[in-house]
């Protein structure tokens, strides 16, 4: 480690220090600003939460602590930028931290529960935070559709318009799978098949959320587990001599049920 930055006495002032080194000498780091950081900020969010399902499948800890630190450096990087544009520094980030921290927890900080529940107080308190908001659909941030999806449900529940059961839910799934079946089956256009799918979706990250399941990580794991056994096949392909694109339906299905065989036996070696 350089000596500029190892001598440092603490962490802090490592990491400022690396970053405004970074900032004046790597012309890469340089000119980079608070929009082109965004593509890389989401993903670095993504690889942290492919590492930690290294760490629920095969208790691998490492890439985890790896991917947290490419996250960390995004923070870094966004206070520098502030700070270069006096507007905040990365002290600042940290103070208004702890400050949210504590306010947020009065349970943990001198003041007893007022709500039945932990939920219902932190609900509470980050509404206090955003007072003037119109409507509880504000404030939601631009994440994924599904995740977005239901962030919009939560906050209906909050005044009861919400499903009192999971099995309700799945009423409403299998009504709106028959509305979008007549559309497909009518040759609709795609504006109404837009229309009719995405109320499909609606539903089902609803259907989620009241198995307390987050749709985005699911469809994220299932993305995961596609591409796994895809890759399965294109070995087994190639084993054999043989192309996929040369292959009919009925022999490709043959391949991907031999694939999530080779998958269950990894499973079963790894435990």
């Amino acid at each position: 480690m350089p000596e500029r930055i190892s001598s440092k006495s603490n962490y802090y002032d490592k990491l400022y220090t690396l970053m405004n080194v970074l900032r004046k000498e790597c012309p890469w780091d340089r000119e980079q600003t608070i929009s082109s950081l965004r593509q890389y900020t989401l993903e670095e969010v993504h690889e942290v939460i492919e590492a930690i399902d290294q760490v629920e499948s095969n208790n691998n800890w490492q890439p985890l602590k790896a991917e947290l630190g490419d996250l960390l450096i995004q923070i870094l990087f966004y206070s520098c930028i502030a700070e270069e544009s006096d507007q905040f520094n990365l002290a600042d980030v940290i103070d208004a931290l702890i400050e949210k921290m504590i306010y947020r927890h009065p349970h943990v900080f001198g003041e007893t529960v007022t709500e039945n529940n932990l939920d219902d107080q932190w609900n509470r308190l980050k509404d206090a935070e955003h007072a003037n908001r119109k409507s509880l659909m504000d404030g939601i941030p631009p994440l994924p559709a599904l995740k977005y999806a239901q962030k919009q449900q939560q906050r209906a529940a909050r005044v009861g318009f919400d499903w009192t059961e999971a099995s309700t839910v799945l009423d409403k799934m299998r009504e709106e799978l028959a509305e979008f079946e007549y559309e497909v089956l009518n040759h609709s256009g795609s504006e109404r098949l837009e229309d009719e799918f995405g109320d499909l979706l609606f539903t089902l990250a609803n259907l989620a959320r009241k198995m307390d399941l987050d749709a985005e990580l699911c469809l994220m794991r299932t993305n995961r587990k596609f591409g796994q056994r895809f890759r399965h096949m294109e070995d087994l392909a190639m084993h054999e001599n043989q192309s996929l694109s040369e292959m009919d339906i009925s022999a490709l299905e043959q391949l991907y049920k031999k694939a999530k065989d080779i998958e269950k036996q990894e499973v079963i070696n790894e435990r």
